[in-house]
């Protein structure tokens, strides 16, 4: 014991006193809590409880003690809403907490007891309960950041005495929870280390039903564990399924759960708690619920159904969030993919539903404010805080058997449905986070299809392959009928390997697809009809790869085997891909407008090889007439290293047989590269008897002939490159054209059936060599040409024009000057009458400036053989109708050019040789180069001995008396210089011409034996030279006409042309002297008029076997002013002869001999007649009439003046007379002159007053 110093100087120690002064306090905090916690813990509870809750709270007592932080609650209720009976309570809860809890800053509990726990619930119909109001409130609290898992450890929790009362107000039904009973001896997932007095346990009453779990231990061992075993066997949800929650988008329908789960607790350094076993659902059935007018209705069928769900859990640690399954086994699953009217995918809506209310989003906007202001306070919290634990699951093995996924589309232009059966599905260490890649495989069959695939894959890549069998094309037939009218038939299939990866800092997402192997068997586009649109009898590509990221498309082999379609036009020129498009809506046009202004990258194709066999195409086009019909078969065609991008350029192979009808097919073959950019196409071009004729209805605008046959041959090369914007273009090789057949349209009104026109059996161009450059004059080189077995026909229609030419349609320029033509030169004849102005002189001034606008070709020729030919000419002008045939032509031309050689024009030689009729021999020798404008020509021409007889049709047409015998020889020279200057002579033979008896009722019938008695001499020859010389560039200058009738015609035109010979024998100007002219509004004869008709006078005097009548013409429209003027100066002429008080005397030709009035005399006389005149004039103030100047009184006087149709044929009568009296003054009888009809015309431009000298036999 210490003595009474020691025990002072111990209290008195500074420590001690601090000890004490700590005890105290503490005691005092003791105190405090066990007098103050109480009450101001339960006024706390009833107040921050009950507004939390919006309930009533009420707690009857509370204890604390503080100095082993044990806390009992008593007597504690929940009022329902409206302060009625409890809707929870409890009498007792008592918490044993350890200081642990202030040092881990976490609760550490060591006891937890809760008894006499007593629930109510009631449903109040419609899926609504009586606690809505609480739970809303909850639910509308604003959701917290993600923050670290609450940290904690529960040890001994008891639950004692429990109940739980559900009342169905509906269905007027109360279920009973009772004695529920729940000893759990931890649940911590800190390491803290309490001692455990409680073993597991769960037992209840439900509904009069008790049900007890088994529990194990194992006290006595180094790691103590206990363990508790729930079985539940074949609970049936049905009679729970009413209580479903009615916010939820689907409806649990029915379902069958089993389970047999250990629930572990094992106390160790860290304690532990471990959940292990099975669970299985059955006979699960979900539907969707849809919502019209807030009226819930479950969506038939079935959004999700399975007949079992085994899950094994190997290893469940909740409070350590980790999840281990064993295995995940799905047997049976059924699952409907549903896409409405308005393509809202049914997982969609299912993701879009929600039950929080609506002011839930209000304080989540609230909330996104406020988290603009915290943004950067919570980053530099992340930065500092330790990431927060994530759960872990690991899942073994997961296997999905006899599965059914229903894809059902409405918003397809047709209605989808398509059912993926049985799929089947394998996948093996699953993990999250994820470790490793997770290995896959399944199949599936798709609408009689067969699909396998495997492979592995993680959050951030996967490979799988898949093999893809036997797939119809015609599933996608619903997608694409909003586009093509026609129905996908056809059959896929395909191996392919899928790369993809996640994107990562360095680079974006990779999605890489290869394909070995991709077949197409029998595709087809079926129409309405039988026979496919068009088909593929099988498509396979090799080695392909589709690269997304590079938006590139390489393929390594593609055959296409057996290609057929009809490529056709209808008859209002619609083409019938335009009928298989459909047309696209109003909207998405825009849109696509709209899109294509800023237009995408271009994808990158590029092929190693295509190779196409056995293809064919029939071509039909009935827009033009005859309709068009081509058949290619036999197509192939191979193309090597093809890319859309870059200059290389790739090979094309082609061979193709094109035909048309019932002709043997020809045969076309092509051999060489093509490049992209720029264009350049080069290689060996083969063509054999391709049917020409087959497309010459697309010529219909510019022939008037019907091409019957025209096959073409080029064997060759061809080269097309694109330059500047142009393209160039070079032929080289051998051309033919065989079996030409060409004839006449038919007519109906008047009828007229088609005639052979043209035809030969070979055309040759051999050497052929083509070079089109842009900028530069074009050139064509031929080596040589040879036309052999050639026929023509010749003919003149009834209205006397040429046949040949009528073979090219007019254009309308050219039309125009043909008409104006046709009439200017109707005098000369009848074929001359119908030539173009354009064809006579070769161009006319607006070509020549065209023409001239371009580089001339440059034109050489080599040399031209023609073999076998055969011209038949017809004359259907005449009746009866005349033809002559001219064969056995066979000449040669040498080589020419359109260019000068060293500064020549080169002619080149020509030599042709034939027969005539049969009877005459024809020669043309000379030189020649057609190439040239105008035509460059040195020739002759000599026909001897042709026989007349045959032409008695001829003179019997024109003259009214046939042949008995005569024969013609023709030698004709012409010559035409550069410069257009033509030089010719036409030398006519006649060797007794006999004419016969006139021939009854003849059209025409004129003095033939006079004529022949004016040109024959002693011998019965009639020698004529008709020499031609003029300009060829001389529009006006007809050579045609000319040669055509020298040649073919000469005999007639000496028979029928009387009037001409007769004005040649007068010296010539035999046009002249056919029309007497006069001064317009007069019938007075000029001097040369007077001198001319001198000379007619005298051919007629010596030769009394001629008679002559004359018609006066007169023009009121020209003519009108003129015939006023003369008539007003008759009238002063007369006054003055009145003033004279002379008769009017009569000179021999009906003329008065008045004085002339002279200038000073003529305004006297003029007043003179504008007083006689009876007609208002103007007046003084008196009343008298005025003086006025001549030009006043002569416009009055004119104004007054008649002329009319009726003057106008007395004026062309009394030039008809003054010229029959002046040509009998000159002494010849009256009985050989007489008048013609007057003619009162309408002028053309040209047109001179004038009267017509008209030659007839007495």
């Amino acid at each position: 014991m210490l003595s009474s110093p020691m025990k002072n100087t111990f209290l008195d120690h500074s420590w001690v006193r601090r000890l004490r002064w700590v005890v105290g306090g503490v005691a005092v905090l003791w105190l405090l809590g066990w007098l103050a916690v109480p009450p101001l813990l339960k006024s706390q509870l009833q107040s921050r409880l009950g507004e939390q809750l919006g309930r009533t709270v009420t707690v009857g007592q509370v204890d604390f003690k503080p100095w082993t932080l044990e806390l009992t609650l008593q007597d504690v209720a929940v009022a329902h809403a409206g302060d009625a009976a409890p809707q929870a309570s409890f009498q007792r809860l008592y918490i044993d907490m350890e200081l642990q809890s202030v040092l881990r800053l976490a609760p550490v509990v060591d006891a937890l007891q809760l008894d006499g726990l007593q629930l109510n619930l009631t449903h109040t119909g419609d899926g609504h309960y009586d606690v809505d109001d609480v739970l809303a409130r909850f639910a509308a609290q604003p959701s917290q950041p993600t923050a670290s898992p609450v940290h904690f450890a529960l040890y001994n929790l008891v639950m004692t005495n429990a109940a739980l009362v559900f009342i169905d107000a509906p269905r007027n039904s109360v279920h009973r929870l009772s004695k529920l009973n729940l000893s759990v001896p931890f649940l911590s997932n800190l390491d803290s280390k309490r001692d455990v007095q409680v073993q597991p346990r769960l037992a209840f009453d439900l509904n009069g039903s008790q049900f007890d779990s088994s529990a194990s231990a194992t006290p006595f061992a180094q790691t103590r564990q206990a363990d508790a075993q729930l079985t539940v066997k074949a609970l049936d949800l049905a009679p729970y399924l009413p209580y479903w929650p009615a916010s939820l988008p689907v409806r649990l329908q029915s379902a069958v759960l089993d389970a047999d789960l250990k629930l572990s607790f094992e106390q160790q350094e860290r304690p532990l708690v471990k959940l292990s076993g099975q669970v299985s659902a059955s006979g699960v059935r979900m539907t969707q619920v849809v919502r019209h007018s807030g009226q819930a209705v479950d969506a038939p069928p079935e959004l999700l159904a399975f007949d079992r769900l085994n899950v094994v859990l190997a290893d469940m640690q909740p409070l350590a969030q980790q999840i281990g399954l064993q295995r995940v086994e799905l047997l049976q699953p059924h699952l409907l993919l549903h896409r409405n009217k308005s393509g809202v995918l049914n997982l969609q809506a299912l993701a879009g539903s929600s039950a929080v209310p609506k002011n839930t989003l209000k304080n989540k906007a609230a909330s996104e404010d406020k988290k603009g202001v915290t943004d950067q306070k919570d980053a530099t919290s992340a930065d500092i805080a330790p990431l927060a634990p994530t759960w872990q699951v690991r899942v073994d093995e997961v296997a999905v058997a006899g599965a059914e996924v229903v894809w059902v589309d409405e918003a397809a232009a047709q209605p989808v449905r398509l059912s993926v059966v049985p799929l089947t599905l394998n996948a093996r260490a699953l993990s999250w986070p994820v470790a490793q890649a997770v290995p896959f495989d399944g199949s599936a069959r798709l609408a009689g299809a067969s699909l396998s695939f495997k492979g592995q894959a993680t959050d951030a890549r996967a490979d799988a392959t898949l093999q893809l069998t036997g797939l119809p094309l015609s599933v996608a037939a619903p997608y694409l009928a909003s586009v093509l009218t026609p129905r996908l038939d056809g059959a896929l299939a395909t191996d392919l390997a899928l790369h993809w990866a996640a994107a990562t800092a360095g680079q974006g997402a990779q999605t890489r697809v290869q394909i070995p192997s991709l077949a197409l068997d029998k595709l087809a586009l079926q129409g309405a009809a039988k026979t496919p649109l068009a088909s593929i009898q099988r498509l396979t590509v090799q080695d392909a790869v589709v690269d997304v990221p590079k938006q590139s498309v390489q393929l390594g082999r593609v055959q296409v085997s057996q290609p057929r379609t009809t490529l056709s036009r209808s008859s209002g020129g619609r083409w019938m891909f335009e009928d298989w498009l459909k047309p696209v809506p109003p909207g998405k046009s825009e849109a696509t407008s709209t899109a294509s202004v800023h237009p995408p990258r271009p994808w990158s194709i590029s092929l190693k090889e295509v190779a196409l066999s056995g293809g064919a195409l029939a071509f039909r086009d009935a827009s033009v007439m005859p309709n068009v019909a081509l058949n290619v078969v036999g197509l192939v065609l191979k193309v090597n290293h093809f890319s859309t991008v870059g200059h290389q350029p790739f090979a094309i192979t082609a061979l193709a047989h094109v035909g048309s009808g019932a002709t043997e097919p020809g045969t076309l073959s092509w051999r060489g590269s093509v490049a992209l950019s720029p264009l350049a196409v080069q290689g060996d071009l083969k063509a054999v008897r391709l049917p020409l004729h087959a497309a010459s209805a697309y010529l219909n605008d510019k022939l008037n002939v019907s091409i019957l046959r025209a096959d073409t041959s080029y064997y060759g090369k061809l080269q097309l490159a694109q330059r500047a914007g142009a393209l160039a273009v070079e032929v080289r090789g051998d051309a033919r054209l065989d079996d030409l057949q060409v004839q006449t349209l038919a007519q109906a009104k008047p009828f007229q059936p088609a005639e052979d026109l043209l035809n030969w059996k070979s055309l040759s161009l051999s050497g052929l060599n083509v070079v089109l450059t842009p900028g530069a004059a074009p050139k064509v080189d031929v080596a040589g040409t040879v036309l052999s077995d050639f026929f023509a026909k010749v003919v003149i229609d009834p209205t006397g024009r040429l046949n040949l030419q009528d073979m090219l349609k007019p254009q309308a320029p050219a039309a125009t000057v043909a008409v104006a033509q046709a009439g200017a030169g109707a005098a000369s004849g009848a074929v001359s009458a119908t030539v173009p102005a354009a064809t006579l002189a070769g161009a006319s001034a607006p070509a020549t400036t065209a023409v001239s606008a371009s580089p001339q070709p440059l034109i050489h020729f080599g040399p031209v053989s023609l073999v076998g030919g055969r011209v038949n000419f017809t004359d259907r002008f005449i009746q009866p109708n005349y033809a002559a045939d001219l064969t056995e032509l066979v000449g040669k031309l040498s080589a020419f050019s359109s260019a000068p050689v060293n500064g020549t024009l080169e002619l080149a030689d020509l030599e042709l040789r034939g027969r005539a009729q049969g009877t005459a021999s024809l020669e043309v020798l000379g030189k020649i180069n057609p190439l040239v404008q105008p035509v460059a020509l040195d020739i002759s021409g000599k026909v001897r001995d042709l026989e007349l007889a045959p032409l008695s049709t001829y003179s019997a047409r024109y003259a009214g008396y046939g042949i008995e015998r005569g024969k013609l020889s023709v030698d004709v020279t012409y010559k035409v210089q550069p410069d257009g200057q033509l030089s010719a002579n036409n030398k006519v033979v006649l060797n007794q011409l006999k004419f016969g008896d006139a021939i009854p009722n003849a059209v025409n019938t004129l003095p033939v034996k006079l004529a022949v008695a004016l040109l024959a001499d002693r011998n019965g020859v009639i020698d004529i030279d008709l020499p031609i010389s003029g300009s060829l560039n001389d529009p006006q200058f007809r050579l045609l006409p000319l040669v055509f009738k020298v040649i073919g015609n000469l005999i007639v035109k000496a028979i029928t042309a009387p009037f001409s010979l007769l004005a040649n024998a007068f010296g010539g100007g035999g046009d002249e002297l056919s029309s007497v002219p006069f001064d317009a509004g007069s019938a007075v004869l000029t001097d040369a008029a007077k001198a001319s008709l001198g000379k007619v006078a005298k051919a007629l005097q010596d030769r009394p076997a001629l008679k002559m009548t004359v018609v006066g013409t007169a023009s009121l429209q020209a003519e009108r002013d003129a015939y006023k003027r003369a008539q007003l100066q008759t009238l002063v002429h007369n006054e003055k002869r009145r003033g004279l008080g002379a008769a009017v005397a009569q000179a021999a030709q009906g003329q008065p001999v008045v004085p002339q009035v002279t200038p000073q005399e003529y305004p006297a006389l003029l007043k003179v007649v504008y007083k006689r005149a009876d007609f208002p004039k103007p007046r003084n103030l008196i009343g008298l009439a005025k003086d006025l100047p001549v030009p006043e009184m002569e416009a009055l006087l004119l104004s007054h003046l008649d002329a009319t149709e009726a003057t106008m044929q007395a004026l062309a009568l009394q030039r008809g007379v003054a010229v029959r009296d002046h040509l009998a003054s000159q002494k010849l009888p009256m009985e050989r002159l007489f008048l013609g009809a007057v003619k009162v015309v309408t002028p053309d431009v040209k047109w001179q007053p004038h009267a017509e000298l008209h030659l007839a036999a007495q």
